[in-house]
């Protein structure tokens, strides 16, 4: 992968850090987030849901979740919270439109919009956005660490393994005339004039 789960996961927190109106950045379950005793708000947590894999890509489904704390006798607050939330939420999405991601993934669809508030432990209220993401994933059998694996296809080479071009020695009457590179993800003519 061009980016591992971790460095996907280091990039949103990286957004919760610098967007000023963030507070904190949790990963993992929404509820273990508000649970917390100290709790920083406004929040976002990242919560992973099932995936999947293809020959070009690692799909990671995400719900972000922008949340601020209330207090339940302040009705008012909520038109408040969740016009915040949903602000930042569309700037994570212009975020995710940037090169930064666009260099290492894609958004696959809409982004999904969803209001909430939840009377837990902390009472709270914000937005969810459920994203798609298509971490794109260029890596072959070359990439893989084994130790001396036998893939029943041959075993890929110790060195420049997956490199796509090959060295050519030219011989003419046995004498070495020139040496040279070539791409080989395409056809190549080699012609010897005498």
């Amino acid at each position: 992968m061009e980016k591992t789960l971790n460095q996907l996961m280091k990039e949103l927190e990286t957004i919760a850090t610098q967007h000023r109106q963030i507070r904190e950045f949790f990963q993992g379950d929404y509820i273990d987030a508000v649970s917390r005793d100290a709790a920083l708000y406004p929040l976002m947590v990242v919560t992973l849901q099932p995936g999947s894999m293809t020959a070009q890509a690692v799909n990671v489904n995400v719900i972000i979740s922008i949340c601020d704390k209330y207090n339940i006798q302040e009705y008012r607050q909520i038109n408040e919270i969740h016009s915040d939330c949903l602000s930042i939420c569309n700037d994570i999405r212009i975020t995710f439109q940037q090169w930064r991601f666009e260099e290492f993934m894609d958004i696959n669809g809409d982004i999904a919009t969803q209001p909430f508030i939840n009377r837990g432990p902390d009472v709270t209220a914000g937005w969810t956005i459920s994203a798609s993401l298509s971490i794109y994933d260029y890596n072959d059998w070359c990439s893989i660490p084994y130790d001396d694996y036998d893939f029943e296809n041959g075993n890929p080479p110790a060195t420049n393994c997956g490199d796509l071009t090959t060295q050519y020695q030219v011989y003419v009457n046995g004498t070495l005339e020139d040496t040279f590179t070539q791409d080989t993800t395409t056809n190549n003519t080699i012609n010897i004039n005498l």
